[in-house]
């Protein structure tokens, strides 16, 4: 079939000789360390142990790259804020090749590049344009870094997996079960009114540091369960992104294990969910289970249209008949009025901050600085410059102007409709699942991204994660690559 792994290939003379080279370089450094300084000799022994079982493992890289996700706490190196997840792709990137020789890797031939680097290019190309009207070219350079390491770095690094039956099993085990245990560690929080599992482990959450006021409970200030992120909002994306691989293993998988770990998976990240009180998780995660539904039976459009059409002509009838409502859309929606005015406050200076600067905006992640010069005052004071758009395509519309909102609107299109070809083109292999999966996340995506700003938080490393996963044909020789029939199609 076509998902059977190929059989292992032997080393070839030319890299047993350079592997020869390398352990003979490698044990006069540990060896002379050893002699000047025992302790430091042992600890590079075992860390160049643990290297080289990460170099023929990658899968246990995974995994942890896949939990890193979940701890966002930084370090600021060199200016540089950076996380454990930066810390495992920095260890990857220095692995890579190494990986690459191992037997069952990949091989790749000739040079190929992941669908998801061509299809961003366009706003890579944007996000470094705006450097030109930044107001911050120190802060906006360093995010357009960030943005180069989730859409470029990450795709090639994946590149090190051959897209067989045991790798498609390892990581729906792994993008199952990792979600579940930071949503259960959503609920102890909620349940103990603060205390969570992470903490006890010594996982600290992001919070504002220095002198600045302390947040009780977590770094959102609702005080709603936020596990090791600080927030409700982080807890619930990560939740609602990966959801969508245990709703399409629910659905589509023909292994009778993975159906049942999925549902579990499924009733753990809802109760966390339910915790995280996050308006913006519910909405996508309906919107991610409606996407795969309509995957799986297209025949339900016409009930969706239906629907819509039911809800234009109730609506506004509804609302006029609504005895509570004050005619406000803060009234529209349950919860602090203050939070929502404020939101409408601040697009009304996503506007004018996009008027000044309407082609190539303001510099990538400088928005919060423009609306501080502005001396706006909101009615939720947090006590720390946090401030953001509340809106991932409004945020995107200020720091890179037009150009930059069509160009990444252009990219979501573009892998929409790469995968909705792949899906046609399922032949039953495990990773057709992974296809109906990417497909509920980037829908996901999408709804969560107008009520939260997303685009300088880690959730772009879970994003082209499983987008990488959701892309790779079934004829593709490494995850992330699109096989023949994808390059038919394009010409």
């Amino acid at each position: 079939m076509a998902f059977e792994p190929s059989p292992y290939e032997p080393l070839d003379d030319r890299t047993q000789r350079r592997g020869v080279v390398l352990a003979g370089v490698l044990g006069l450094v540990v060896a002379f360390t050893t002699v000047y300084m025992p302790l430091a000799g042992m600890a590079l022994s075992l860390a160049f142990g643990g290297v080289l079982l990460l170099a023929r493992r990658p899968q246990w890289l995974f995994l942890g790259f896949v939990i890193s996700l979940a701890i966002p706490i930084q370090k600021t190196v060199g200016g540089i804020p950076l996380n454990a997840a930066d810390a495992i792709v920095v260890l990857w990137a220095l692995l890579w090749l190494f990986m690459l020789q191992r037997p069952q890797a990949p091989h790749l031939g000739r040079m190929r590049v992941p669908f998801l680097i061509l299809a961003i290019t366009p706003f890579l190309i944007a996000v470094f344009l705006a450097q030109l009207g930044s107001i911050a070219p120190g802060a906006s350079i360093k995010q357009s870094l960030r943005v180069v390491e989730w859409f470029v770095l990450l795709p090639v690094l994946l590149m090190v997996f051959r897209p067989d039956q045991g790798f498609w099993r390892f990581a729906a085990i792994t993008l199952i079960c990792t979600p579940a245990f930071f949503a259960i560690d959503g609920l102890v929080e909620y349940a103990t009114h603060g205390h969570t599992l992470t903490g006890m482990l010594g996982i600290p959450v992001p919070g504002p540091s220095g002198d600045e006021p302390a947040i009780h409970h977590t770094f959102d200030v609702s005080g709603r369960a936020g596990s090791s992120f600080g927030g409700a909002q982080g807890l619930a994306m990560y939740l609602v992104m990966l959801l969508s691989i245990s709703l399409a293993h629910l659905l589509n998988s023909r292994n009778g294990g993975l159906r049942v770990l999925a549902g579990l998976g499924i009733v753990i990240s809802i109760a966390g969910m339910i915790a995280a009180q996050s308006r913006g998780g519910l909405l996508g995660g309906l919107a991610c289970l409606l996407a795969i539904c309509l995957m799986l039976r297209p025949q339900l459009w016409k009930l969706l249209v239906l629907g819509l059409i039911a809800v234009a002509v109730i609506a506004p009838i509804g609302l006029g008949l609504w005895p509570s409502w004050d005619g406000t859309l803060s009234g529209l929606v349950p919860g602090r009025p203050d939070a929502v005015i404020d939101r409408l406050t601040i697009w009304g200076v996503v506007r004018d901050v996009w008027f000044d600067n309407p082609l190539i905006g303001v510099g990538l992640g400088n928005f919060r600085d423009e609306f501080y010069a502005r001396g706006v005052t909101l009615n939720v004071e947090l006590g720390y410059q946090s401030t953001h758009a509340h809106n991932t395509y409004l945020e995107l519309l200020a720091d890179t102007g037009a150009l930059g909102l069509l160009s990444y609107l252009a990219f979501i299109v573009m892998v929409f409709r790469q995968l909705i070809r792949r899906w046609r083109r399922s032949v039953g292999d495990p990773g057709d699942t992974f296809t109906l999966a990417a497909v509920g996340t980037l829908t996901a995506y999408c709804v969560f991204a107008m009520v939260d700003m997303l685009l300088l938080q880690n959730m772009h490393f879970t994003l082209v994660l499983l987008l990488s996963l959701g892309l790779t044909d079934s004829t593709a020789r490494a995850l992330g690559l699109t096989g023949v029939k994808t390059q038919e199609d394009a010409g």
